[in-house]
């Protein structure tokens, strides 16, 4: 079940309902196992999580697409990484305002600020 509903989509992105995309249902589905994956299913439905989902599936109606980042490699420095095939190359991006709503409420690991 999703953590946002159609109404609160429409009202988030500032649209009618009937202005949102043909596959919103399924965006707000996806949207929610995604808070799921990136809280280790610690996120509770709520504001927090019906903005966070919102604002993934706005990200996704602005670019076009649903936020995979395909990775085949990295180099950094001496260090090299090369990642699998198919699947093992999808990696899902969270949306930066999903980010914020999810660092505030405590359910992503912000690091340390050594400033």
């Amino acid at each position: 079940m999703a953590y946002a509903t159609l109404t609160e989509l429409a009202e988030y992105l500032g649209v009618d309902e009937a202005d949102l995309p043909d596959d919103a249902e399924r965006l707000l589905e996806r949207a929610s196992e995604m808070m799921d994956y990136y809280t280790l299913n610690k996120i509770e439905a709520g504001e927090t999580a019906s903005k966070a989902v919102c604002a993934q599936v706005e990200q996704w109606v602005e670019v076009g697409s649903e936020g995979i980042v395909q990775v085949q490699g990295v180099t950094i420095g001496p260090f090299q990484a090369q990642f699998g095939a198919g699947q093992n190359r999808m990696l899902p991006e969270l949306a930066n305002r999903a980010k914020q709503y999810l660092i505030l409420e405590g359910l992503l690991y912000r690091g340390v600020d050594i400033r």
